[in-house]
């Protein structure tokens, strides 16, 4: 494994860093054993946020189990005391007085909320407070800023580490053009930010590196439906070292899900980085092609649509479902069924088409191609309906919606299949991961016919109007047949008593030896 220098600090980071956003989606054990393999292969930094549902306690547990010197790349938000809070539950977890970095989530997004960032008592005194105390030893921030914006950042003299989003593909899965906010540039990244990155000795950790999995298929997660062209994508290997051919760049940070994107991502950064000019040359022309057939979100056809669609968020919405490794959902308000009610394609009857793409995208048919591939996942509860149904009649007044379900109806008798739930709290009561006085915690119970299967915890407390993944293995059955699966919400006692408290979903699953 390589290792850089992080900025001003003392650092030496593996050029490989891990994301731990996607782990939310995969089952404990598979996230454990992820993380454990890339630490065993020289991976020595970690990204990890207070939002990604328990990330921190899976590192924090791989950890034990490989007993590695890891540096803890974690964040925080909102205000002061919560802050605050981040700070001082990250060196609980990871059983440390001093934290080698710590930082602010989104610095862009903090500004654009009215958090107190730059005040008195606001989060960058807290930071300067901590190191002074000998408790940091360096600050970073990530941001979706445009170049001109994390420039000022970096000459702002105030952090040793910046987090950027960059890849040869120019935008990536979560890309939007929202009103009011100036928009990430990814070349100018390149042009602006890397040149005084180096100038300022800032180091720079880049996420977004495989644009989301535009860029190439993963194996934690594969894609629903294919929507380009498969000889355009690029390889995990080459996509990463062609950043990392950027001597500014200290590490960059793909969000890694199981044992073979963990060695996949990890060997990347092993021996010499350089590319041949050939390879150079091939990753460039594959990337240009892709772009050029993929919507970049730049919003530039909307006002021109004769049907008023949001055609930007039409698109990010289908990509987002079709290619699952992205974990960042779209707002409900911006879903693909409350944009486009009609169940028939609106762009498929459409008389008058005015629109028109500067890359030469044919918007009409290619979404009218999209609406019949999101319908399909809609049947499947893959993706949520314009409105979704609320949950009721549990004990104590216990509510759900099922926001997505990834569940198979075929399997072959004794095979582990994965499976989730995204469940939303509707109710008025939190669910508790762990047990408190008073309060019990929740889990899921699988039930097979009525006898109980398996139990998955939570990772995360839900308050209300909050949602939470549940991710596990499901064993098919011995046997050929259809068999009849129940999934509860539970409370949980401290002698593993568990009481139903609301039913979420029945689902039958045929076992066959032809699926």
């Amino acid at each position: 494994m390589n290792y850089r220098r992080l900025g001003r600090t003392d650092l030496h980071v593996s050029v490989i860093g891990f994301g731990t956003c996607q782990l939310r989606l995969v089952p404990v054990r598979q996230a454990i054993d992820t993380l454990r393999r890339g630490f065993e292969l020289g991976v020595n930094i970690v990204h990890v946020a207070p939002d990604y549902e328990g990330a921190d306690d899976l590192v924090a547990q791989a950890l034990r189990e490989t007993p590695k010197d890891v540096i803890i790349c974690s964040q925080g938000y909102g205000p002061p005391e919560l802050f605050e809070h981040f700070f001082e539950t990250t060196c609980r977890t990871f059983d440390k007085e001093r934290l080698e970095l710590f930082g602010i989530a989104c610095i862009d997004d903090r500004e654009m909320l009215g958090e107190n960032v730059w005040g008195t008592g606001g989060m960058v005194q807290f930071l300067l407070r901590k190191k002074e105390e000998g408790r940091l030893g360096g600050i970073f921030c990530t941001t979706h800023g445009p170049p001109e914006y994390i420039k000022k950042l970096i000459e702002s003299n105030l952090f040793d580490a910046l987090m950027i989003p960059y890849n040869i593909l120019g935008f990536h899965l979560l890309t939007a053009n929202i009103p009011g906010k100036n928009p990430e540039h990814l070349q100018g990244n390149k042009d602006i930010v890397f040149p005084a990155a180096r100038k300022n000795d800032v180091g720079l950790m880049i996420m977004k590196p495989l644009a989301g999995g535009l860029l190439c298929s993963g194996h934690a997660f594969p894609q629903h439906n294919q929507l380009f062209h498969e000889s355009d994508r690029i390889a995990a290997g080459k996509a990463l070292r062609y950043i990392l051919m950027n001597e500014e760049i200290s590490c960059v940070v793909p969000g890694t899900a199981s044992i073979e994107e963990a060695e996949e991502n990890a060997r990347c950064g092993f021996g010499n980085i350089a590319l041949k000019e050939e390879d150079i040359n091939h990753i460039e022309q594959r990337a240009q092609s892709l772009a050029a057939s993929t919507c970049s979100r730049c919003g530039s056809c909307e006002a021109l649509c004769s049907q008023n669609l949001p055609i930007s968020w039409l698109f990010r919405s289908a990509y987002i479902a079709n290619y699952p490794s992205e974990t960042f959902e779209t707002p409900d308000t911006h879903q693909y069924f409350r944009l486009h009610p009609d169940d028939e394609p609106i762009c498929g009857r459409c008389e008058n088409v005015t629109c028109t793409c500067i890359k030469g995208i044919n918007i009409p048919f290619t979404l009218t191609r999209i609406h019949t591939l999101m319908k399909e996942l809609r049947s499947k509860g893959m993706i949520p309906p314009a409105e979704v149904r609320e949950i009721t009649g549990g004990k104590k007044g216990y509510r759900a919606k099922i926001i997505m379900k990834v569940l198979p109806t075929e399997v072959t008798p004794g095979r582990k299949v994965p499976c989730l739930l995204y469940i939303e709290n509707s109710g008025k009561q939190p669910w508790y991961a762990h047990a408190r006085r008073g309060q019990p915690k929740i889990v899921l119970c699988v039930f097979l016919d009525k006898t109980l299967l398996q139990t998955i915890q939570l990772r995360h407390d839900v308050h209300p109007m909050q949602r939470a993944h549940f991710a596990f293995e499901l064993s098919a059955p011995q046997g050929i047949g259809s068999r009849s699966f129940s999934f509860f919400l539970a409370e949980t006692s401290r002698r593993d008593i568990h009481k139903p408290v609301l039913l979420l979903a029945e689902h039958r699953i045929v076992t066959t030896n032809s699926a």
